[in-house]
Protein backbone atom coordinates (compact mmCIF):
# COMPACT_ATOMS: atom_id res chain seq x y z
CA UNK A 1 0.00 0.00 0.00
CA UNK A 2 1.37 3.55 -0.70
CA UNK A 3 1.89 6.20 1.65
CA UNK A 4 -1.08 7.21 3.60
CA UNK A 5 -2.13 10.56 3.19
CA UNK A 6 -4.18 13.01 5.63
CA UNK A 7 -6.72 15.91 4.56
CA UNK A 8 -8.73 18.25 5.83
CA UNK A 9 -11.79 16.95 3.14
CA UNK A 10 -11.87 13.75 1.37
CA UNK A 11 -14.92 14.08 -1.22
CA UNK A 12 -15.92 11.15 -2.84
CA UNK A 13 -17.76 11.91 -6.36
CA UNK A 14 -17.08 14.20 -8.47
CA UNK A 15 -19.87 14.99 -10.04
CA UNK A 16 -21.87 18.87 -9.43
CA UNK A 17 -22.06 17.57 -5.84
CA UNK A 18 -18.63 16.48 -5.22
CA UNK A 19 -17.03 19.05 -7.22
CA UNK A 20 -19.23 22.42 -5.46
CA UNK A 21 -17.75 20.62 -2.50
CA UNK A 22 -14.46 20.55 -3.39
CA UNK A 23 -14.70 24.51 -4.55
CA UNK A 24 -16.35 25.60 -1.74
CA UNK A 25 -14.37 24.07 0.72
CA UNK A 26 -11.15 24.86 -0.42
CA UNK A 27 -12.34 28.16 -1.00
CA UNK A 28 -12.42 28.07 2.78
CA UNK A 29 -8.54 27.10 3.03
CA UNK A 30 -9.11 23.15 3.78
CA UNK A 31 -7.40 20.93 2.44
CA UNK A 32 -9.20 18.85 0.16
CA UNK A 33 -8.96 15.46 -1.69
CA UNK A 34 -11.61 14.82 -4.30
CA UNK A 35 -11.69 11.34 -5.84
CA UNK A 36 -13.77 9.89 -8.60
CA UNK A 37 -14.21 6.35 -9.86
CA UNK A 38 -14.52 7.42 -13.98
CA UNK A 39 -11.16 7.53 -15.97
CA UNK A 40 -12.47 11.18 -17.04
CA UNK A 41 -14.31 13.39 -14.86
CA UNK A 42 -18.43 13.41 -16.41
CA UNK A 43 -17.86 11.19 -18.77
CA UNK A 44 -21.58 8.71 -19.75
CA UNK A 45 -23.91 10.83 -17.65
CA UNK A 46 -27.26 9.01 -16.85
CA UNK A 47 -28.95 12.28 -16.47
CA UNK A 48 -31.80 13.99 -19.19
CA UNK A 49 -29.37 16.80 -18.88
CA UNK A 50 -32.47 19.40 -18.20
CA UNK A 51 -31.96 21.59 -15.37
CA UNK A 52 -34.59 25.11 -14.70
CA UNK A 53 -33.69 28.15 -15.77
CA UNK A 54 -33.60 29.95 -12.38
CA UNK A 55 -30.74 27.30 -11.35
CA UNK A 56 -27.95 29.51 -14.06
CA UNK A 57 -29.46 32.67 -12.04
CA UNK A 58 -28.82 31.25 -8.11
CA UNK A 59 -25.32 29.88 -8.71
CA UNK A 60 -22.48 31.39 -10.37
CA UNK A 61 -22.22 28.30 -13.55
CA UNK A 62 -20.25 28.21 -16.59
CA UNK A 63 -23.26 29.05 -19.12
CA UNK A 64 -20.73 27.64 -21.79
CA UNK A 65 -22.57 24.17 -20.92
CA UNK A 66 -25.72 25.59 -22.06
CA UNK A 67 -26.90 23.35 -25.54
CA UNK A 68 -30.06 25.10 -25.54
CA UNK A 69 -33.43 26.72 -24.16
CA UNK A 70 -37.12 25.41 -23.82
CA UNK A 71 -39.74 26.86 -22.47
CA UNK A 72 -42.59 24.16 -21.95
CA UNK A 73 -42.66 20.28 -20.89
CA UNK A 74 -45.88 18.60 -22.98
CA UNK A 75 -46.91 15.64 -21.06
CA UNK A 76 -48.66 12.45 -22.90
CA UNK A 77 -50.61 9.86 -21.54
CA UNK A 78 -49.69 7.19 -24.16
CA UNK A 79 -50.11 3.43 -24.82
CA UNK A 80 -46.89 1.21 -25.87
CA UNK A 81 -47.82 -1.66 -28.08
CA UNK A 82 -44.31 -2.53 -29.88
CA UNK A 83 -44.61 -6.35 -29.42
CA UNK A 84 -40.92 -6.66 -28.92
CA UNK A 85 -41.72 -5.08 -25.61
CA UNK A 86 -42.36 -8.56 -23.94
CA UNK A 87 -42.73 -7.95 -19.68
CA UNK A 88 -41.64 -11.79 -19.20
CA UNK A 89 -39.56 -12.05 -16.45
CA UNK A 90 -37.36 -14.91 -18.18
CA UNK A 91 -36.14 -11.50 -20.42
CA UNK A 92 -32.59 -10.87 -20.36
CA UNK A 93 -32.48 -7.28 -18.79
CA UNK A 94 -28.96 -6.61 -20.18
CA UNK A 95 -29.68 -7.01 -23.18
CA UNK A 96 -29.49 -3.99 -25.99
CA UNK A 97 -32.12 -4.89 -28.42
CA UNK A 98 -33.28 -0.88 -28.62
CA UNK A 99 -33.88 0.03 -31.81
CA UNK A 100 -33.68 -2.37 -34.15
CA UNK A 101 -33.74 -1.90 -38.38
CA UNK A 102 -36.78 -1.24 -40.41
CA UNK A 103 -38.55 1.20 -37.79
CA UNK A 104 -40.68 3.06 -39.94
CA UNK A 105 -43.24 5.83 -38.72
CA UNK A 106 -46.75 5.43 -39.04
CA UNK A 107 -48.64 7.87 -41.93
CA UNK A 108 -50.44 10.46 -40.40
CA UNK A 109 -48.31 12.42 -38.43
CA UNK A 110 -48.26 13.45 -34.61
CA UNK A 111 -51.36 14.29 -34.37
CA UNK A 112 -53.23 11.32 -35.32
CA UNK A 113 -51.34 8.92 -33.68
CA UNK A 114 -53.76 6.76 -31.91
CA UNK A 115 -51.21 5.74 -29.12
CA UNK A 116 -51.17 9.60 -27.83
CA UNK A 117 -54.16 9.36 -25.56
CA UNK A 118 -54.21 13.03 -23.97
CA UNK A 119 -51.77 15.88 -24.23
CA UNK A 120 -51.24 18.82 -21.83
CA UNK A 121 -48.06 21.84 -22.19
CA UNK A 122 -47.24 23.08 -18.89
CA UNK A 123 -44.74 26.55 -18.59
CA UNK A 124 -41.63 24.50 -17.86
CA UNK A 125 -38.67 26.78 -18.76
CA UNK A 126 -34.91 26.04 -18.20
CA UNK A 127 -31.94 24.83 -20.22
CA UNK A 128 -30.84 21.33 -21.62
CA UNK A 129 -26.77 20.90 -20.66
CA UNK A 130 -23.58 19.55 -21.61
CA UNK A 131 -23.15 17.30 -18.42
CA UNK A 132 -19.99 16.03 -19.47
CA UNK A 133 -18.75 19.90 -20.09
CA UNK A 134 -20.84 21.17 -16.83
CA UNK A 135 -18.92 18.19 -14.38
CA UNK A 136 -15.40 19.20 -16.04
CA UNK A 137 -15.79 22.89 -15.66
CA UNK A 138 -16.96 22.17 -11.82
CA UNK A 139 -13.72 19.83 -11.30
CA UNK A 140 -11.27 22.05 -13.17
CA UNK A 141 -12.76 25.22 -10.88
CA UNK A 142 -12.04 22.85 -8.11
CA UNK A 143 -8.52 21.90 -8.78
CA UNK A 144 -7.69 25.54 -9.68
CA UNK A 145 -8.77 26.76 -6.09
CA UNK A 146 -6.03 24.22 -4.92
CA UNK A 147 -8.01 20.91 -4.41
CA UNK A 148 -6.43 17.70 -5.39
CA UNK A 149 -8.02 15.98 -7.69
CA UNK A 150 -7.66 12.04 -8.35
CA UNK A 151 -9.96 10.39 -11.47
CA UNK A 152 -10.00 6.60 -11.88
CA UNK A 153 -9.92 6.20 -7.82
CA UNK A 154 -12.68 4.03 -6.15
CA UNK A 155 -13.45 3.96 -2.53
CA UNK A 156 -12.84 0.06 -1.43
CA UNK A 157 -13.31 0.20 2.21
CA UNK A 158 -13.29 2.42 5.60
CA UNK A 159 -10.84 1.11 8.30
CA UNK A 160 -11.30 2.56 11.67
CA UNK A 161 -10.19 6.50 10.81
CA UNK A 162 -8.77 5.45 7.57
CA UNK A 163 -10.42 5.20 4.38
CA UNK A 164 -8.90 2.93 1.52
CA UNK A 165 -8.26 3.77 -1.88
CA UNK A 166 -7.63 1.87 -5.54
CA UNK A 167 -6.46 3.73 -8.26
CA UNK A 168 -5.20 1.23 -10.80
CA UNK A 169 -3.85 -1.59 -9.00
CA UNK A 170 -2.33 0.49 -6.31
CA UNK A 171 -4.39 0.94 -2.75
CA UNK A 172 -3.77 4.12 -0.74
CA UNK A 173 -4.79 4.91 2.74
CA UNK A 174 -6.16 8.45 3.30
CA UNK A 175 -7.16 9.89 7.24
CA UNK A 176 -9.51 13.06 6.68
CA UNK A 177 -10.69 15.07 9.61
CA UNK A 178 -14.36 14.95 8.03
CA UNK A 179 -15.48 13.14 4.46
CA UNK A 180 -17.99 14.37 2.15
CA UNK A 181 -20.09 11.45 0.05
CA UNK A 182 -20.72 12.76 -3.07
CA UNK A 183 -20.87 9.10 -4.65
CA UNK A 184 -24.04 8.96 -5.97
CA UNK A 185 -27.09 6.93 -5.96
CA UNK A 186 -25.33 3.54 -4.64
CA UNK A 187 -23.25 5.36 -2.27
CA UNK A 188 -20.38 3.35 -0.79
CA UNK A 189 -19.68 6.51 1.81
CA UNK A 190 -23.11 5.60 3.24
CA UNK A 191 -23.12 2.07 3.22
CA UNK A 192 -19.42 2.61 5.19
CA UNK A 193 -21.05 3.90 8.02
CA UNK A 194 -23.59 1.79 8.14
CA UNK A 195 -26.52 3.50 6.16
CA UNK A 196 -29.25 1.70 4.10
CA UNK A 197 -29.58 1.44 0.47
CA UNK A 198 -32.58 3.63 -0.85
CA UNK A 199 -35.41 2.71 -3.37
CA UNK A 200 -34.24 3.03 -6.69
CA UNK A 201 -35.71 3.26 -10.67
CA UNK A 202 -33.76 1.97 -13.32
CA UNK A 203 -32.95 4.50 -15.71
CA UNK A 204 -31.83 4.21 -19.21
CA UNK A 205 -31.12 6.54 -21.52
CA UNK A 206 -29.88 6.80 -25.21
CA UNK A 207 -28.83 9.51 -27.18
CA UNK A 208 -31.22 10.19 -30.70
CA UNK A 209 -31.50 12.13 -33.86
CA UNK A 210 -34.50 14.79 -33.87
CA UNK A 211 -36.16 14.99 -36.75
CA UNK A 212 -36.40 19.01 -36.22
CA UNK A 213 -35.30 21.02 -33.69
CA UNK A 214 -37.63 21.39 -30.20
CA UNK A 215 -38.49 24.11 -28.46
CA UNK A 216 -39.96 21.71 -25.40
CA UNK A 217 -39.40 18.63 -23.24
CA UNK A 218 -41.70 16.20 -23.70
CA UNK A 219 -43.09 13.39 -20.96
CA UNK A 220 -44.47 10.19 -21.72
CA UNK A 221 -46.76 8.55 -19.12
CA UNK A 222 -48.12 5.10 -19.68
CA UNK A 223 -49.15 1.82 -18.06
CA UNK A 224 -46.63 -0.24 -19.47
CA UNK A 225 -43.98 2.49 -17.41
CA UNK A 226 -43.87 0.86 -14.19
CA UNK A 227 -43.97 3.55 -11.28
CA UNK A 228 -42.08 6.14 -13.58
CA UNK A 229 -42.10 7.48 -16.79
CA UNK A 230 -40.27 8.26 -20.33
CA UNK A 231 -38.74 11.31 -21.84
CA UNK A 232 -37.48 13.19 -24.79
CA UNK A 233 -35.37 16.27 -23.89
CA UNK A 234 -34.22 17.75 -27.18
CA UNK A 235 -30.11 19.30 -27.31
CA UNK A 236 -30.44 21.10 -30.72
CA UNK A 237 -29.98 18.48 -33.67
CA UNK A 238 -30.47 15.07 -30.94
CA UNK A 239 -32.28 14.46 -28.15
CA UNK A 240 -32.24 12.30 -24.48
CA UNK A 241 -34.69 9.59 -24.71
CA UNK A 242 -35.23 7.73 -21.82
CA UNK A 243 -37.25 5.77 -19.20
CA UNK A 244 -37.10 5.36 -15.15
CA UNK A 245 -38.98 2.53 -14.38
CA UNK A 246 -39.86 0.23 -10.85
CA UNK A 247 -36.57 -1.88 -10.45
CA UNK A 248 -39.70 -4.38 -10.31
CA UNK A 249 -39.94 -4.08 -13.92
CA UNK A 250 -38.13 -6.69 -16.26
CA UNK A 251 -36.50 -5.70 -19.58
CA UNK A 252 -36.49 -2.09 -18.95
CA UNK A 253 -34.27 -2.04 -22.75
CA UNK A 254 -36.50 -3.50 -24.19
CA UNK A 255 -39.42 -1.26 -22.49
CA UNK A 256 -37.24 1.60 -23.72
CA UNK A 257 -37.43 -0.01 -27.27
CA UNK A 258 -41.28 0.17 -27.48
CA UNK A 259 -40.88 3.88 -26.32
CA UNK A 260 -38.28 4.72 -29.22
CA UNK A 261 -40.45 3.00 -31.32
CA UNK A 262 -43.39 5.55 -30.19
CA UNK A 263 -40.97 8.66 -30.49
CA UNK A 264 -40.73 7.31 -34.39
CA UNK A 265 -44.31 7.01 -35.19
CA UNK A 266 -44.69 10.24 -33.37
CA UNK A 267 -42.37 11.82 -35.98
CA UNK A 268 -40.32 13.61 -33.38
CA UNK A 269 -37.10 11.31 -33.79
CA UNK A 270 -35.00 9.56 -36.59
CA UNK A 271 -33.94 6.01 -36.69
CA UNK A 272 -30.57 5.25 -34.79
CA UNK A 273 -28.84 5.42 -31.55
CA UNK A 274 -26.08 7.48 -30.90
CA UNK A 275 -25.38 6.72 -27.59
CA UNK A 276 -26.51 4.89 -24.44
CA UNK A 277 -26.48 5.46 -20.46
CA UNK A 278 -28.00 3.60 -17.74
CA UNK A 279 -27.90 4.21 -14.29
CA UNK A 280 -30.11 3.86 -10.62
CA UNK A 281 -32.26 6.92 -9.66
CA UNK A 282 -32.85 7.16 -5.60
CA UNK A 283 -36.73 7.90 -5.20
CA UNK A 284 -37.25 7.39 -1.52
CA UNK A 285 -36.62 10.88 -0.56
CA UNK A 286 -34.31 12.80 2.25
CA UNK A 287 -32.07 10.19 3.91
CA UNK A 288 -33.06 9.98 7.51
CA UNK A 289 -29.50 11.33 8.38
CA UNK A 290 -27.37 13.47 6.36
CA UNK A 291 -24.77 13.44 9.04
CA UNK A 292 -23.00 10.70 11.05
CA UNK A 293 -19.74 11.59 12.98
CA UNK A 294 -17.30 13.04 10.40
CA UNK A 295 -19.29 11.99 7.33
CA UNK A 296 -21.72 14.41 5.11
CA UNK A 297 -23.51 13.29 2.14
CA UNK A 298 -25.11 15.54 -0.39
CA UNK A 299 -26.72 14.95 -4.02
CA UNK A 300 -28.11 12.01 -5.01
CA UNK A 301 -25.88 9.79 -2.26
CA UNK A 302 -28.25 12.19 0.33
CA UNK A 303 -31.27 11.10 -1.35
CA UNK A 304 -31.37 14.87 -2.98
CA UNK A 305 -33.56 13.53 -6.29
CA UNK A 306 -37.39 14.47 -6.47
CA UNK A 307 -38.60 11.19 -6.08
CA UNK A 308 -41.71 12.27 -9.20
CA UNK A 309 -39.42 13.27 -11.57
CA UNK A 310 -36.03 12.04 -10.19
CA UNK A 311 -34.71 15.55 -11.04
CA UNK A 312 -31.52 16.00 -8.76
CA UNK A 313 -28.77 18.81 -10.50
CA UNK A 314 -30.42 21.87 -8.31
CA UNK A 315 -30.18 19.94 -5.41
CA UNK A 316 -26.64 18.43 -5.81
CA UNK A 317 -25.27 21.88 -6.33
CA UNK A 318 -26.79 23.51 -2.97
CA UNK A 319 -26.21 20.49 -0.94
CA UNK A 320 -22.48 20.34 -2.22
CA UNK A 321 -22.19 24.12 -1.77
CA UNK A 322 -23.26 23.89 1.68
CA UNK A 323 -21.66 20.79 2.92
CA UNK A 324 -17.89 21.96 1.35
CA UNK A 325 -18.68 24.92 3.78
CA UNK A 326 -19.60 23.28 6.94
CA UNK A 327 -16.77 20.46 6.49
CA UNK A 328 -14.46 23.40 6.17
CA UNK A 329 -15.85 24.97 8.81
CA UNK A 330 -15.78 21.94 10.97
CA UNK A 331 -12.26 21.40 10.45
CA UNK A 332 -11.13 24.58 10.83
CA UNK A 333 -12.70 24.60 14.63
CA UNK A 334 -12.44 21.10 15.24
CA UNK A 335 -16.14 21.01 16.16
CA UNK A 336 -19.06 19.33 14.05
CA UNK A 337 -21.56 21.44 14.73
CA UNK A 338 -21.32 22.54 11.10
CA UNK A 339 -22.63 19.58 10.15
CA UNK A 340 -25.86 19.41 11.96
CA UNK A 341 -25.94 22.74 10.44
CA UNK A 342 -25.98 21.60 7.26
CA UNK A 343 -28.43 18.96 7.96
CA UNK A 344 -30.92 21.69 9.16
CA UNK A 345 -30.61 23.88 5.90
CA UNK A 346 -30.76 21.19 3.42
CA UNK A 347 -34.07 20.07 5.28
CA UNK A 348 -35.18 23.32 5.11
CA UNK A 349 -34.46 23.82 1.82
CA UNK A 350 -35.79 21.32 0.79
CA UNK A 351 -37.47 18.99 3.19
CA UNK A 352 -41.42 20.27 2.55
CA UNK A 353 -41.27 19.48 -1.78
CA UNK A 354 -39.70 15.97 -1.42
CA UNK A 355 -42.12 15.07 1.26
CA UNK A 356 -44.70 16.30 -0.74
CA UNK A 357 -43.17 14.19 -3.75
CA UNK A 358 -42.86 11.14 -1.54
CA UNK A 359 -46.18 10.97 -0.90
CA UNK A 360 -47.38 11.36 -4.45
CA UNK A 361 -44.59 8.67 -5.46
CA UNK A 362 -46.25 6.31 -2.26
CA UNK A 363 -49.77 6.75 -4.09
CA UNK A 364 -48.69 6.38 -7.48
CA UNK A 365 -46.77 3.19 -6.34
CA UNK A 366 -49.63 1.80 -4.12
CA UNK A 367 -52.55 2.89 -7.17
CA UNK A 368 -50.34 1.55 -10.49
CA UNK A 369 -52.63 -0.87 -11.48
CA UNK A 370 -56.13 0.88 -11.03
CA UNK A 371 -58.59 0.91 -13.35
CA UNK A 372 -58.20 5.38 -13.85
CA UNK A 373 -55.07 5.66 -14.81
CA UNK A 374 -55.79 8.82 -16.40
CA UNK A 375 -57.39 10.18 -12.84
CA UNK A 376 -53.34 8.68 -11.28
CA UNK A 377 -51.71 10.41 -13.50
CA UNK A 378 -53.52 13.76 -13.28
CA UNK A 379 -52.78 13.90 -9.07
CA UNK A 380 -49.25 12.33 -9.05
CA UNK A 381 -47.19 14.10 -11.98
CA UNK A 382 -46.54 17.57 -11.96
CA UNK A 383 -47.63 18.63 -14.90
CA UNK A 384 -50.94 18.52 -14.02
CA UNK A 385 -52.68 20.42 -11.81
CA UNK A 386 -53.68 17.78 -9.04
CA UNK A 387 -50.00 17.39 -7.99
CA UNK A 388 -50.23 20.67 -6.35
CA UNK A 389 -53.05 19.01 -3.97
CA UNK A 390 -51.77 17.21 -0.71
CA UNK A 391 -52.67 13.40 -0.03
CA UNK A 392 -55.61 13.17 2.71
CA UNK A 393 -57.56 9.86 2.77
CA UNK A 394 -57.53 7.50 0.49
CA UNK A 395 -60.07 8.28 -2.44
CA UNK A 396 -62.06 5.66 -3.96
CA UNK A 397 -61.85 4.57 -7.12
CA UNK A 398 -64.25 5.67 -10.38
CA UNK A 399 -65.49 2.99 -13.27
CA UNK A 400 -63.37 4.99 -15.66
CA UNK A 401 -61.26 2.91 -18.02
CA UNK A 402 -57.52 2.71 -18.17
CA UNK A 403 -55.69 2.96 -21.47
Amino acid sequence: MAKPVDCDVLIVGAGPAGSCAAIAAAKQGARVLLVDAKTRIGERPHCGEFVPAQLFGEFPLNRGCIVQKVSAMETCIVRLQDPRCEMDAGSDNSSDDLFLPGFQATPGGEDQHSDVLKRVRSASPGYLIDRVRFDRELAREAARLGATIMSSTRLICKEGDWWVVRHGSEERAIRPRFVVGADGAVSTVAASVGMSRPIFLKGVQVEVPLSEPMDRTLVLLGPELMGGYGWLFPKGKVANAGIGVSSECPAPRRLLGAVLQLLLNMGVIRPGVLASYSGLIPVSGIRRELARDNVILCGDAAGLTHPVTGAGIPQAVFSGIEAGRATALAAASADSRPLRQYEAEVRGRYGGIMAHALSKRKMMTARWNDADFFALCERTWIGFKGYGKREGKRHSGTNRQRP
